[in-house]
């Protein structure tokens, strides 16, 4: 018995993980464990943006000698919002702020190997939120 429950079950995570790869491209693993999902300790300069589906994106960063050092991210929102954050987080590590300053959503959907059509916003959401927080940077200083 044990085992035919162990075999559907595995038969189920493969699907869900097959469904996955459909919608996130080779970035799976970004929504099993993204790797910059985290509440910051004390970052220098933050930035959050609201979505018209709901989700809710903010991006922490930590800037030395006008480079990104450290980033991460907390969302409220989908799968789509998740690896969207997460790559949004990777391609500013160790920018200079007029080099993060240039990461847009498509350049996150390119990283990603794209979404879905109905989830692209996420990657401009993801986007929107680190160019909110490299503003408010440049604000402060």
């Amino acid at each position: 018995m044990s085992d035919n429950l162990d075999s559907l079950l595995s038969d189920i995570q493969q699907q869900c993980d097959d469904a996955a790869h459909d919608m996130f491209g080779k970035e799976t693993s970004r929504w099993h464990n993204p790797t910059y999902a985290r509440t910051m300790e004390k970052p220098d300069t933050t930035g959050e943006m609201e979505g018209t589906c709901g989700d809710i994106i903010k991006i922490f960063l930590k800037i030395e000698n006008n480079t990104v050092r450290e980033a991460s991210f907390f969302t409220t929102g989908c799968g789509p919002s998740i690896v969207s954050s997460d790559m949004a987080c990777e391609l500013s590590m160790g920018k200079s702020i007029d080099e993060a300053s240039e990461i847009d959503g498509e350049d996150i959907l390119e990283r990603l190997g794209g979404l879905p059509e109905d989830k692209t916003h996420c990657a401009h959401l993801a986007s929107s939120a680190l160019q909110e927080a490299l503003g408010n940077w440049l604000q402060k200083k």
